[in-house]
C-alpha cells in the first residue's frame, strides 16, 4: 500500500494515514506571471500592514496580496477573490502528482555564502495520529486569531510552518543527495541570493517523507499559523475525514545539522521609561554586575560590540540608551534559560515595574541591531535591549520537555519566503 491510497483497507481495519506525506502544490506558471522573483514575497510576520500591501502593489500577483486584509483591517474577501481569479485564469496552477518539494536557499552572512537545504511536505494535524510537531514559543491570540480568518475566507497557504528534524544529519545528506542527482523546476535570484526548487516524486517521494515521519519536529517559525490551522481544522473538517487538505498543513523542514541553520536573537525596543536613565543604572547596579560602561555607540560600534556579546559564556545584555550603553550580567536564571526570559523578568518586570499591559504597550522588536542602534539615536525608542542568540540545542531542549519560550525570543534567520508553493485547503485532489 502507498501513501496515497488511503482508502484501502489492511486487516480488516482502515488504513492509517501516515503523519507526513507529499502533496500536489499550486505552484505559480512562470510564463504567466514573468520573472518568478518578483512574485516571491517575505514570510508573513516580516513587514507590517502597510509594507505588506507597498510590496503587493508592485506586481498584479504578487503572493503578499493574499495576506493583506480589506480595508476593515479584519476580513481577506479581496484576498479571497483574488486567489479564486489566479486558479480560474491559470496563474497557479496544480502539479499533476503528489510531491515532496525540495528547497535551496543560498544567502549571505557575515561576508560568507551559505546554503540551507529543506523540503516541503503535508503534515497531518490529527491530533491523535498527525505529525510530531513540537512548538518552542508562545503564541498570541490576536495574531492566531486573524491568520485564522485569512485561511477561512481564502482557503489557502501561500506559506509554511518551518521546522527542525534532529538526526545526526541524515536528512541534510539525504537531499544533498537530491539535489546533485534531479534538474531543479527553476532557479532564481533576488537581491543577491538565490532560491532553487526541485520536485520527488513516487516512491522516492514516500521515502523521504517517512524518513523526516521518523524523529519528532520542532517548530521553528510559523507557530501562529500551525496554530490557526489547528483551530480551522477543528471547526470545517467534518468527523473522519482524514484526507481532507484542511486537516492537514504545509511544513518546510530542516536538518539540524545543516550547517546554514541560523539562529539569531530578537532585540527589544522601549518606547520610554518609567523613569531617568541614572536611576534605571543606579537600580541595576544595586542588583547585579555592570560589566562595561561605553558611550552611545554608533552602528558599526554596536555590531562590534555585539559579537563580543554573543560570545559571553554566562546570559549578558546590551542596554543601549542616547546617554551611554552599559553591558550587564542578567541575574536568576541558568545558562539554558534563554536571555530574552531574564531580559523580561529582570530589566522589564523588576527594574522598570512594566506589568504585562505596559509591556504590550512599550515593547518593540527587531531581530537588526543596527535598527536598534538607529532607532534610539532618533529618539523613536528611549531604550534597546541587544541580546545574545539563543543555542539551537536549548531551542530543540525546550520544545522536546515541552516548555515554551515567550514569543519574539528567537529568528530563524533567512525567514522562509512565501509563494514558492501553495497548499489549497479546498481542491481535494492537493493531497492527491
Amino acid at each position: 500500500m502507498t501513501a496515497e491510497s488511503q482508502a484501502d483497507r489492511v486487516d480488516g481495519r482502515a488504513a492509517v494515514s501516515p503523519p507526513l506525506r507529499p502533496f500536489r502544490a499550486l505552484r505559480y506558471v512562470p510564463e504567466r506571471v514573468g520573472d518568478l522573483a518578483a512574485v516571491l514575497g517575505p514570510a508573513d510576520d516580516v513587514p507590517t500592514a502597510e509594507q505588506a500591501a507597498a510590496l503587493a502593489a508592485q506586481h498584479p500577483h504578487h503572493c503578499l496580496h493574499l495576506e493583506v486584509p480589506d480595508p476593515d483591517g479584519r476580513s481577506f474577501q479581496t484576498a479571497a477573490r483574488l486567489f479564486r481569479a489566479w486558479r480560474a485564469q491559470g496563474i497557479v496552477q496544480l502539479d499533476g502528482v503528489p510531491t515532496c518539494y525540495v528547497y535551496a536557499h543560498r544567502f549571505m552572512l557575515e561576508g560568507r555564502s551559505h546554503e540551507r537545504l529543506g523540503v516541503f511536505l503535508a503534515a497531518s494535524l490529527d491530533p491523535h495520529m498527525g505529525a510530531h510537531l513540537l512548538p518552542h514559543e508562545g503564541t498570541t491570540q490576536e495574531l492566531v486569531e486573524r491568520r485564522e480568518r485569512q485561511l477561512e475566507a481564502v482557503q489557502v497557504h501561500a506559506g509554511a510552518v518551518y521546522a527542525i528534524w534532529d538526526g545526526e544529519g541524515t536528512l541534510r545528506q539525504t537531499l544533498e543527495a537530491i539535489t546533485a542527482q534531479e534538474r531543479p523546476l527553476w532557479r532564481i535570484e533576488r537581491s543577491g541570493e538565490w532560491h532553487t526548487l526541485w520536485a520527488v516524486h513516487g516512491r522516492r517521494a514516500t521515502e523521504l517523507a517517512a524518513l523526516v515521519a521518523s524523529r519528532p519536529l520542532v517548530v521553528a517559525d510559523g507557530h501562529h499559523r500551525l496554530e490557526a490551522a489547528k483551530r480551522y481544522a477543528q471547526r470545517c473538517v467534518p468527523a473522519g475525514s482524514s484526507n481532507h487538505p484542511a486537516a492537514w498543513v504545509p511544513i518546510h523542514v530542516v536538518d539540524a545539522a545543516d550547517p546554514a541553520l541560523v539562529v539569531r536573537p530578537i532585540h527589544r525596543l522601549l518606547r520610554w521609561l518609567p523613569c531617568g536613565w541614572d536611576a534605571i543604572r543606579a537600580h541595576l547596579a544595586h542588583h547585579t554586575k555592570i560589566v562595561q560602561v561605553t558611550r552611545a555607540p554608533t552602528p558599526d560600534m554596536l555590531i562590534r560590540a555585539t559579537e563580543t556579546l554573543a560570545a559571553r559564556a554566562v546570559p549578558h545584555a546590551l542596554l543601549v540608551h542616547a546617554e551611554g550603553c552599559l553591558e550587564v550580567v542578567l541575574p536568576g536564571g541558568g545558562v539554558a534559560e534563554p536571555d530574552a526570559m531574564l531580559v523580561d523578568t529582570f530589566v522589564l518586570r523588576h527594574v522598570c515595574a512594566f506589568d504585562q499591559a505596559e509591556l504590550e504597550q512599550v515593547v518593540e522588536y527587531t531581530p537588526d541591531v543596527v535598527e536598534a542602534a538607529l532607532a534610539v539615536r532618533s529618539g523613536r525608542a528611549a531604550l534597546a535591549i541587544v541580546l545574545r542568540p539563543t543555542p539551537l540545542e536549548t531551542v530543540l531542549a525546550w520544545a522536546e520537555s515541552g516548555r515554551l519560550f515567550p514569543p519574539k525570543t528567537t529568528y530563524f534567520f533567512p525567514k522562509l519566503p512565501q509563494g514558492i508553493v501553495f497548499f489549497d485547503l479546498a481542491d481535494p485532489l492537493t493531497l492527491g
